[in-house]
This record gives C-alpha cells, sequence and structure tokens, in this order.
C-alpha cells in the first residue's frame, strides 16, 4: 500500500520534441535508461459518474507483464494546480477491489458511489521511457509518454512529457520544468488523461470554472494570505484554459480574464505592502495576457448585446444576419489570437515561475525585519485597513457619478474592482450575512458601469467590421447605434440608484 502526495507537471508536445527531449542534456541520467514498457491502464466509475463528480479518479494499471496496481488520485482543495492526493496498492486481477485500499480511503469511495457497481469507462495504452533523475538534493522521475486514450472506436492521442517530484526540494522539479519549457517545444499540459478520457466517453467539452473561494486558517496571517489568494488566483486561470483550447467558450475567456484582473488587484495590494520586485514583474505579464484576451471578450459582449437586444427586437431585419456575420468572422480570428498567447513558451512560464514563487515563499526574501513582523500580523487587521482604502477611493471617485464623462466612470468602475475583489479575498474572515449583501451591492453596481462602458464601445466596433458587413449590414449598424445611445440615456436612472444602494450597504469590516 503506499499513500501519498502526487507532485506532478505535464508538459504537452509533438513526436519531433518527443525526440529533442529525450536527448537533451537537460533530461540526461547517468543511470541506465530503463527499457521502454507498455502500461496499459483502465480507468473505473459509476454509470452516473459519482467519482468523477468528487473529483476523484480509480484506475488499474499494468505494466508489461508485472503485477497489476489499484490507484485512487484527488484533488485537495487546499493545493497546488500540480498537487494530488494518491493511494496505490497491489491487486491480484484487472479490476478494483476497494476492500485493499486503507479503510479511510476505501469509506471514502463507498461515500460516493452509495454503493453502485463501479464499471470500466475507457483505457490509456501508452509506451513509456522513464529516467530517475538526480538534480540537488531531489529525486525527479520523467516519463515520456506515447500512446491514446481509447473509449470504444474513438481514439484520442498522447504525447507528453511527465515530471514527477519522488523526494526532495520542489522547487528543483519546477526549476526543470522551466528550463525545459525555455529550451524545448514543450508547453504545460493542464488536464489530465483522465479527464481527456471521460470527455472523450461523454463527448462534452471542458466547462468554465468560477474563482475558488478564499479560506482561511483561524489564526491566519498576511503570510498566508499571499499564498492562499496568489495560489487561487492561478488555479482558476490554469482550471478554464482546457475550455478555451477545446470549445472557445466564451465564458472561458471571462473567467481567464477575471482570475488575471484578480491576480493584479491582489498583487498591488501586496505590493503596497512590502517591497517585493517579482509582485510587479507578475502584474506586468498578467496584464499582458489579459490584454490579449480582450478583444475576443469584447466582440462575445458585442454579439450577445445585439442578438439580445436590437435583432430580438427586429426579428424581420435581414441585414442583422450580414453584420453578425462580419462579427463572427472578427471573433474567430480574436480567439485565434487568445489560443496563439496561450501556446507561446511565455504563458507556460508565467503559470510555472508564479508556482515556483508560491513554493518558496520568495515575498520573504527582500524584507526588513521589521516588514517580517508585518507578516506574521494578524490576516483581519491587514483587510480592515485595505477595504477601507479602497472604499474610499471608490467613494471619491463616484462623486457626482451620473455627470461623470466616460473615462472618469471608468475609474469609478476599475476602483469598484478592486474593492470587490478584496471583499471576495478575505470574506472569509467576517460575518458572511454581511459580506454577501455589500458584495452584490458592489457586483450591481460594477456591473450597470459595465453594461454602459459596453455600451460605449459600440460604435467603436462597428467601426472595426463595417469593411466586412459592407453595405448589406448597414441598416442593422444604425440600429444597434440608436438602440444603444438611447438606452444609455435611459440607464442613468439606474445608475443613480445603484449607487445610492452602494452608499447604503453596511460596511461588513467595521
Amino acid at each position: 500500500m503506499r499513500n501519498g502526495r502526487e507532485l506532478e507537471i505535464k508538459l504537452k508536445t509533438d513526436a519531433a520534441g518527443l525526440k529533442l527531449a529525450m536527448a537533451s542534456r537537460l533530461l540526461a541520467c547517468e543511470a541506465p535508461e530503463a527499457p521502454r514498457r507498455t502500461l496499459r491502464s483502465i480507468y473505473f466509475d459509476t454509470a452516473a459518474g459519482d467519482l468523477k463528480k468528487k473529483r476523484m479518479v480509480l484506475r488499474v494499471r499494468k505494466t508489461g507483464r508485472g503485477v497489476p496496481q489499484m490507484g485512487l488520485k484527488w484533488a485537495p482543495a487546499s493545493e497546488s494546480f500540480f498537487s494530488r492526493g494518491e493511494a496505490e496498492v497491489r491487486i491480484p486481477v484487472m479490476r478494483p477491489d476497494i476492500s485493499l485500499f486503507d479503510p479511510p480511503i476505501a469509506g471514502e469511495i463507498e461515500r460516493a458511489t452509495e454503493g453502485r457497481p463501479l464499471e470500466p469507462q475507457f483505457e490509456t495504452l501508452v509506451k513509456r521511457r522513464v529516467r530517475l533523475m538526480k538534480l540537488g538534493r531531489s529525486e525527479i522521475e520523467v516519463a515520456f509518454d506515447e500512446g491514446a486514450v481509447i473509449a470504444g472506436d474513438r481514439r484520442l492521442p498522447i504525447r507528453e512529457i511527465e515530471l514527477e517530484l519522488k523526494s526532495g526540494e520542489e522547487i528543483e522539479l519546477y526549476e526543470l520544468a522551466i528550463q525545459l519549457v525555455e529550451t524545448l517545444p514543450l508547453r504545460l499540459h493542464v488536464t489530465s488523461k483522465a479527464e481527456r478520457g471521460f470527455a472523450l466517453v461523454s463527448g462534452e467539452h471542458p466547462q468554465p470554472v468560477q474563482a475558488p473561494a478564499s479560506r482561511y486558517s483561524a489564526d491566519a496571517t498576511l503570510d498566508e494570505a499571499i499564498a492562499t489568494i496568489i495560489g487561487g488566483s492561478i488555479t482558476h486561470f490554469a482550471a478554464n484554459w482546457p475550455a478555451l483550447e477545446e470549445a472557445r467558450h466564451p465564458e472561458s475567456v471571462h473567467q481567464m480574464r477575471v482570475a488575471l484582473r484578480r491576480l493584479r488587484a491582489a498583487l498591488g495590494m501586496f505590493k503596497r505592502a512590502l517591497p517585493c520586485p517579482e509582485f510587479d514583474e507578475f502584474r506586468g505579464e498578467a496584464q499582458r495576457i489579459a490584454s490579449a484576451f480582450g478583444l475576443a471578450r469584447e466582440l462575445d459582449v458585442f454579439k450577445d448585446l445585439i442578438t439580445t437586444g436590437p435583432q430580438a427586437n427586429y426579428p424581420q431585419e435581414t441585414s442583422f444576419e450580414t453584420l453578425l456575420a462580419a462579427l463572427e468572422k472578427r471573433r474567430l480570428t480574436a480567439y485565434s489570437q487568445a489560443l496563439a498567447i496561450m501556446d507561446e513558451p511565455a504563458t507556460t512560464l508565467f503559470l510555472l515561475k508564479m508556482q515556483a514563487f508560491l513554493t518558496c515563499d520568495n515575498w520573504r526574501g527582500a524584507l526588513s525585519d521589521e516588514e517580517q513582523l508585518r507578516l506574521r500580523e494578524p490576516l483581519r487587521r491587514f483587510a480592515v485597513d485595505v477595504l477601507s482604502r479602497l472604499r474610499k477611493l471608490a467613494a471619491k471617485r463616484g462623486r457626482g457619478l451620473v455627470k461623470l464623462p466616460d473615462a472618469e466612470r471608468h475609474k469609478v468602475r476599475i476602483a469598484l474592482k478592486n474593492l470587490r475583489y478584496a471583499a471576495e479575498f478575505f470574506g472569509d474572515l467576517f460575518r458572511d450575512g454581511e459580506v454577501r449583501p455589500y458584495i452584490h451591492a458592489v457586483a450591481q453596481l460594477q456591473d450597470l458601469l459595465g453594461a454602459l462602458n459596453d455600451a460605449v464601445s459600440v460604435e467603436r466596433l462597428l467601426r472595426d467590421i463595417e469593411g466586412t458587413a459592407g453595405a448589406q449590414g448597414a441598416k442593422a449598424s444604425g440600429i444597434v447605434l440608436g438602440w444603444y445611445g438611447r438606452g444609455t440615456a435611459l440607464a442613468d436612472a439606474d445608475l443613480r440608484k445603484s449607487w445610492k444602494a452602494f452608499k447604503r450597504t453596511k460596511i461588513f469590516w467595521r
């Protein structure tokens, strides 16, 4: 029986990249390389997918002619994006026997399945070469995998490198991955073989994921919050990558931009308190990636504005078809640009370097003794200071909100975003019954300002596509301009009400 925590990084590539990696000096190993072996793995779940719903993966695996093994993996909420819980035990045949696990693990499976039978869902067949590398004080297993996920007559190719820390320092695992991505055609693979297999079986695409809630210990400090909030932002961003890559899901673009905005807001907060140069570096890189997603998100929103507003009210107007076709062409181009950014080595490096930064608690390095003490202060005190400052800034920028020009309203919107994110980051420290109404009031005002900003952008976006739409889309363009020009004027009354509601809402941190 082996129970523990698996720390693993998957890097995807093509056949040529796999050969380059195997020949790379970075992965040279003094010990003789183990012969290539065939791994056959069968994944099990109930017909209702009970284990999958609980983020648990059960498989049986046989390597060559070896003894079969049964393994369970799960994703603890408190761990990093690259970490999973793992239990493994030998079994006599290629069928799961839950009773062979330790009682606590067997009990978790039984509670999840409620007695429903486990059935084979799909299998993987992989040719694997393994090297055990010694780096510093660590041992890292490097597995070169080539094969397929198989579900009936459907197959999905596998070509990747797995780096697993067997013992030693976590940072050495991330440093190796960073070196490999900097020198070889490798990119982060954020979906496991199990996730790919279940998607192949169901035919369903990965779905967007919202930001995880920030949870703290009873004696939480600023030091704990830095790791919790930055780690949550990394997980939020990476978790939406599959929905963008495989489905071009509009909500995935939105959630990835939200993750990056939350990250930038958090880094800005921490930078005000602690002199850490990495905070600025990561903030700049997050802005670069978020900007590359900006047009795709704008065009998603614009498409929704047209179809739910003007077109829905003028269903017989055929020029909307021409306008929307031109918009869709531009939207697909914007998505291609977003995907290209995700495929750049810099994006993989951004995630790996941020995780390495968290692993080593690097924000502590440049601090004075006095600043080190601040890290150990109660987090609630820091949260009250931050929330008070951000609310004061939002109230100041929002004076005379209805009469403010668009550029000034945009500044109010940014201030409200930062206030909302801070409330979400630190809400766990206060009474929930008071936090939620406050976040709702801020979000309602923020969303209304966002809708007004979207309406202001209509003219610019129409200019962007009018060359493709031509004269046939001109009438629809005119209707859209008139529709949102009138809507902007009518929205001022709602804006005034939302601003008053925000000002009246009880401040939960006092």
